[in-house]
């Protein structure tokens, strides 16, 4: 099975029929769509991009958005975007669980995951047994804001009981440091002084010169990454699937360098993100 762990909403231009057209174009048979962006969020920024800051939906408005493309087909999975400084953030998580989420995205954009109010909003996730998948490394967005995306970062969050979260991009240019962070999680999980559960999102991100490099690392660091690690694309709803096919043929040819075995592939494009969402 092929999952793309990482697609956006796009407001504009796009169709129900003609996303599922395209995942079959490009082969994948699920995908992890995001709603759409919180206000808080410059358009700008978004990699689904499309409408002005002022015309972004009010969270009730894209969950309603978001579980109609979910209902629509079971190949779509909904992850709803929340950003936890939100006042009624809470009630969001709250809202999103009952409508059926299958977990969150968050980017950070002006706060430190670590910091107390994300914290509480991630706890509540966590006890709803709801994964989150985290932007992690340099951010495109309107102001300097990278730096609450560096790996080390999200240290903080090793310690929510039951947490499955996710770094995308594998924090580029951090991508050495995200590998780190993986390995200090993986120690104190191996002691059994946590009980959080981490994943790194490949997708781009990591730019093409890098990659192969990337992976080489992935499958040589040791840690267990091969359990850790997911497809993805950073894709929106106007889903190209010749984009898609690019990163898969980039993938392939990193893999086999690497000599990944075909359980380790099995992991990567599909059964690492059915565990990451409990499907």
């Amino acid at each position: 099975m092929l999952i793309d762990c990482h697609v956006h909403t796009n407001l504009e231009g796009t169709s129900k029929e003609g996303f599922l057209r395209a995942l079959d174009a490009a082969g994948v048979d699920k995908a992890v769509l995001f709603s759409y962006q919180p206000a808080s969020f410059s358009a700008s920024a978004a990699a689904g991009g499309g409408g002005a800051k002022e015309n972004v939906p009010d969270p009730a408005a894209a969950l309603k958005d978001l579980m109609e493309w979910a209902a629509y087909s079971d190949r779509i999975v909904p992850m709803f975007w929340i950003d936890p400084l939100d006042e009624d953030a809470q009630e969001q998580v709250d809202r999103a669980v009952a409508a059926g989420v299958a977990g969150f995205k968050a980017i950070c954009n002006r706060y430190y995951p670590g910091d107390s109010r994300p914290m509480e909003v991630w706890s509540r996730i966590a006890a709803a047994g709801k994964p989150i998948l985290f932007h992690s490394g340099i951010l495109y967005a309107d102001g300097p804001c990278s730096n609450y995306n560096r790996p080390v970062g999200f240290e903080p969050l090793f310690d929510i009981p039951g947490l499955r979260f996710a770094l995308a991009h594998v924090s580029w240019p951090w991508h050495d440091e995200c590998l780190a962070v993986y390995g200090y999680w993986h120690f104190r999980r191996d002691v059994g002084a946590v009980t959080s559960d981490m994943f790194i999102d490949t997708c781009p991100g990591t730019p093409r010169i890098y990659r192969e490099e990337v992976m080489r690392k992935i499958y040589g660091i040791g840690y267990d990454l091969e359990d850790g690690i997911m497809f993805g694309t950073d894709g929106s709803t106007k889903y190209d699937a010749g984009y898609t096919e690019q990163i898969l043929a980039m993938d392939k040819s990193a893999l086999d360098s690497c000599g990944a075995t075909a359980e380790q592939r099995e992991k990567y494009y599909g059964k690492n993100a059915a565990r990451f969402l409990g499907l």
